[in-house]
């Protein structure tokens, strides 16, 4: 059995509005024909299969959970019910809820993060149950077996903070913890993930050289990966990422936001619908079925009418209010209603597609795009993809030209099954992902100390080393990674690190790493060169290691009948592992990942490094 080989590897996508999951049990010798499973049998939806889960939450009145997903429908509307609160985990995001006054926004980012638990908690809990009644592995025992599980982050997450308490959640969940060979790793943002699902689902045969764009329009937030196939093979071509990936916040959800307001609105100027009407009718009817018909079909030739009419819960059949547009007990809307719901929005992505293309441009990128790829419950509507392309037509760009507009298959579930795919081919490969390389982000690089140099270290701190007796420029910084240079997704970034012990002494060692948002040019050469912001401290522990598994040197005498100080030198390198939306790191000695009954590494987070935008 190979002990690095998972049993299980569950996918989840925990969006805005939906959340997905899917997951499979990795076959021996092509882990890539293992059959894909999704989850659809959720609580709640008996009488109907649900690709996804509905990310909501309802509590009783002593904070208890009442209900979730699905089952949220069906209990009291009274209670406390909490929608769209994965947002919340980004601080920036909750900061500008409350300047604009969002009643549902959370106080704070830690009840933001206890309500992205209490949801998972319940995700896992499922989670657990279907894999075990549709594998039979009950009698071996779930936390026996080797499970992954591998989560999406939204493009627009641009701190490790956010990262960091999106982590800290999914392990309060359950995710990782219940067994000794479970983990639960942030792997993709969600436009890398829809870009790995939408090749495999699409039947286009993509050459080496295409450029596409996918554009991932989920529930709250569109997310855009412009990709370059760098080598055709089987089952999926090989991509690179061409420029860093990037997101707005705009979604299905705000469609939902601009009815609530405009069902409100009209219904507001005729107070003798108090009566009729129940309290919370604008919430409901965003939540019907119908309702959900009508955004997802308009645009449909075959749905195309001049008004839509969706009934109004607890309201007569026989209700009639003219001057309100209710007819018969529904409430009527004119086509450019809403077309008005979904215009403002798609606009923006209008205008984030045009700073692509102006990218490729001035960039001077030698191929333009071949494919613009749709995917998410928002990119699945024909509305929308005919509005990208009437755009397209009437203001022609070189880098857009041919550019062929196409739906990825199962849209809504593109990342999910991405991030699943994404692993099973680096199960299959070695290490080799389907994208291999991508844009940094941001810039990272670690503290060391270099040999003083009275030309270059000017007003630097310098100390005399007491084992070699050399001058030491100390707090310069080795930056590994660059903002805008493209990184080789299949190797970690490796530190190699040298420290001078005497015989028995301790051997834990702090290594600080530092990160900005400056462009390369612009770097700074120490941490006393403003610039660059202290990350994290990653402290590398090899105790256990034997004086026997060290060099043994001697300082050089400076006189015959002076022995040298005899010391040894211990040399061990640190992996850094950057993931588009999170940095892991491993300890490495004589060659081999460092594992001796002990934490070899331990990771304390700097608050301020943390909130570095990247």
């Amino acid at each position: 059995m190979d002990p690095n080989r998972p049993d299980i590897i569950v996918a989840v996508d925990l969006g805005t509005t939906y959340t997905g999951v899917s997951w499979a049990r990795p076959q021996k010798n092509n882990a890539l024909q293992s059959p894909i499973q999704v989850i659809h049998d959720w609580p709640g939806v008996a009488t109907r299969n649900e690709q996804k889960v509905h990310t909501a939450l309802v509590y009783n009145s002593d904070k208890s959970l009442s209900s979730w997903g699905p089952l949220c429908e069906d209990d009291d509307w009274a209670k406390e019910r909490w929608e769209f609160f994965k947002i919340f985990l980004d601080k920036p995001t909750l900061d500008a809820a409350h300047q604009v006054g969002i009643s549902q926004a959370p106080s704070s980012v830690r009840e933001a993060q206890k309500l992205v638990s209490d949801f998972l908690r319940q995700v896992y809990s499922h989670v657990k149950y279907t894999v075990e009644l549709h594998t039979g592995i009950s009698h071996v025992g779930w936390e026996n077996l080797a499970v992954e599980f591998v989560f999406s982050a939204p493009t627009t997450w641009r701190s490790q903070q956010t990262i960091n308490t999106f982590k800290e959640a999914v392990r309060e969940a359950g995710f990782g913890v219940e067994g000794a060979r479970h983990s639960a790793t942030v792997e993709l943002t969600e436009s890398e993930a829809a870009a790995v699902g939408t090749i495999k689902g699409t039947t286009v045969n993509f050459r080496k050289g295409d450029v596409f764009l996918s554009i991932d329009a989920g529930g709250g937030t569109t997310d855009f990966a412009l990709m370059r196939v760098v080598e055709e093979r089987e089952p999926f071509p090989l991509l690179s990422q061409i420029s860093q990936v990037d997101g707005i916040g705009i979604g299905a959800s705000l469609i939902d936001q601009a009815f609530v307001s405009l069902i409100n609105d009209r219904f507001s100027q005729f107070p003798d619908l108090v009566d009729i009407l129940p309290q919370d009718c604008a919430e409901r009817l965003v939540k019907s079925e119908r309702f959900r018909i009508t955004k997802y079909k308009f645009g449909e030739h075959v749905y195309k009418s001049s008004t839509y009419k969706l009934p109004l819960e607890g309201v007569p059949f026989d209700f009639t209010h003219e001057a309100a547009r209710i007819e018969s007990g529904k409430v009527v809307l004119d086509w450019e209603e809403v077309q008005s719901l979904f215009d403002p929005h798609i606009d923006k992505i209008i205008e984030k597609i045009h700073e692509q293309l102006e990218w490729l441009q001035s960039n001077k990128i030698t191929r333009p795009i071949s494919y613009m790829i749709l995917s998410g419950g928002l990119g699945s509507s024909k509305y929308v993809r005919d509005r990208l392309q009437e755009y397209l037509v009437a203001k022609p760009h070189p880098y857009a030209r041919n550019v062929k507009i196409l739906q990825a298959m199962e849209p809504q579930l593109v990342v999910v099954k991405g991030l699943l795919l994404d692993r099973m081919q680096r199960l299959d490969s070695g290490s080799l992902p389907v994208i291999v390389s991508r844009i940094a982000r941001s810039s990272y690089g670690v503290v060391c100390k270099v040999k003083y140099d009275p030309n270059i270290h000017v007003n630097e701190d310098v100390v005399k080393d007491p084992f070699d007796g050399e001058k030491y420029a100390m707090g310069q910084i080795d930056w590994l990674i660059k903002k805008g240079d493209p990184v080789d997704t299949s190797k970690a970034i490796t530190s190699t690190f040298s420290r001078k012990v005497d015989a028995g002494a301790a051997r834990c060692w702090d290594v600080n790493i530092y990160t900005s948002d400056s462009d390369a040019d612009f770097l700074p050469r120490s941490i006393h060169h403003g610039a660059a912001t202290l990350l994290c401290t990653v402290r590398s522990n090899l105790t256990n290691v034997d004086d026997s598994e060290l060099i043994v040197n001697r300082k050089p005498r400076r006189f015959f009948f002076i022995k040298g100080r005899k010391y040894h030198i211990c040399s061990f390198d640190v992996h850094a592992i950057v993931a588009p939306a999170d940095l892991r790191f491993e300890l490495w000695f004589g060659g081999r990942k460092f594992s001796r009954n002990h934490e070899p590494i331990k990771v304390t987070w700097n608050e301020k490094g943390t909130k570095v935008q990247f």
